[in-house]
């Protein structure tokens, strides 16, 4: 793990993918030599419990030695556990297949195909393609009431749950005109720093889109760690917001379907269960801001 973080700053399927089952594989092995006449068959849990603590033990190396944050950890833990179990079980094959004897030769082909994986992803990195996410509330106040609360500064609560171990969220939006240029901005002060976001699309009453410059936007997250300095590589370039949207669609009675929807994308494989996380943690900000959006909007079309 230390080899494709420090080395190759890469967080791709070798890393999270090859390298939990690589560590159960030769932990299995070596767990079994000790033990020769007891191998107990396939479906034997001590294989089982012995790779899973061998990825949590190294998982928790990883943590210790600053190579990671907690959040990402946790993040990583139950994938990381599956493949654990993939690799405890092909090392307990090889045991049934060939003995417990003389595993050294394996373990050492098994481990040497680790930094031969890590060049190759390296230099095919797999594309890293645009996703979006919308989240959808209804609001019992009309468009014009809703656009004119997005139109005014807005302060979010606090947040709980995966934002308030770390991970960055808004806290204040307004916008800002540049009379000069006719610039519109919006300023969005996170959890962790502040972005000046340029709207770049804008239908009064119906729509507005902002872009997300890189350099603009803090660190997604704030590492969770023993250690006040840890900056893991993953922090900087890997995910990366392309734009953000808020639509709105009329409906009978005088209601407002309000829509909040960002494009991103991330370098993080193995991509289908990153993307479960992102979308996760979008998704929630996304509620957080349409219920502040909604309660505001509909306290001031009940006074009017």
């Amino acid at each position: 793990m230390s080899f494709s973080l420090r080395q190759y700053e890469s967080y791709g399927a070798t890393l999270f993918c090859l390298s939990p089952t690589i560590s159960s594989f030769v932990a299995v092995l070596l767990y079994k030599r000790g033990r020769p006449g007891r191998s107990g068959g396939i479906w034997s849990v001590s294989w089982a419990v012995v790779a899973v603590m061998a990825v949590l033990a190294s998982m928790l190396m990883l943590v210790s030695t600053k190579g990671e944050g907690i959040i990402c950890v946790l993040m990583a833990t139950p994938f990381a556990l599956i493949m654990a179990l993939v690799g405890g079980l092909l090392g307990q094959a090889v045991v049934e297949l060939r003995g417990s004897r003389r595993p050294l030769p394996v373990v050492a082909v098994v481990v040497l195909l680790y930094p031969a994986a890590q060049e190759y992803e390296a230099r095919h990195p797999a594309p890293v393609l645009p996703r979006r996410v919308a989240t959808q509330v209804l609001v019992a106040a009309p468009p014009a009431a809703v656009w004119a609360v997005l139109m005014r500064p807005v302060v979010y609560p606090a947040a709980n749950n995966w934002f308030r171990a770390g991970v960055v969220y808004p806290t204040r939006t307004a916008f800002a005109l540049d009379s000069a240029t006719g610039q519109r901005t919006l300023v969005c002060r996170y959890s962790h720093g502040l972005a000046r976001l340029p709207v770049v699309g804008w239908e009064p009453g119906r729509s507005l889109t902002f872009a997300v410059p890189p350099p603009t936007m803090p660190a997604p997250m704030r590492e969770l760690s023993p250690y006040p300095d840890v900056h893991a590589p993953h922090l900087h370039g890997f995910f990366r917001v392309d734009s953000g949207t808020f639509r709105l669609r009329p409906l009978p009675g005088g209601r407002t379907l309000l829509e909040a929807r960002t494009v991103y994308r991330h370098a993080i494989g193995p991509q289908f269960y990153w993307q479960l996380w992102s979308d996760y943690l979008l998704d929630a900000m996304h509620g957080q801001v349409l219920a502040t959006l909604k309660a505001e909007a509909e306290a001031s079309a009940l006074h009017e």
